[in-house]
């Protein structure tokens, strides 16, 4: 069954030329190593999960406080998620093209 995918594959990329296999998998190489630069400085962003550490910073425990960090943490957490799916599919497409070699 895997051999069955690999030389479809194979005949489907193989009609591209090599110079511009080599060129796409250059360009995603470079999104994914952009993109894992991107991923660690939102993770290191976010807040932990320790929630006494913020009375030390001087937190307050009013309602808009909590509502404006889960806000930002949601939206932070999400931007993660959708940047893991993007370095995802950049490895499945380098793979992809990469069989045809």
């Amino acid at each position: 069954m895997l051999s069955y995918i690999t030389s479809n594959f194979g005949t489907l990329l193989g009609e591209i030329a090599y110079n511009v296999r080599t060129n796409v998998k250059l360009a995603f190489g470079i999104l994914m190593v952009i993109a894992s630069i991107a991923i660690i400085v939102v993770i290191m962003m976010q807040k932990g999960t320790n929630d006494d550490v913020g009375v030390i910073a001087g937190s307050t425990d009013t309602y808009y406080g909590k509502n404006k960090e889960r806000g930002k943490e949601s939206v932070l957490k999400k931007i993660t998620f959708a940047l893991f799916v993007f370095i995802l599919i950049c490895a499945v497409i380098c793979f992809a093209v990469s069989i045809a070699d």
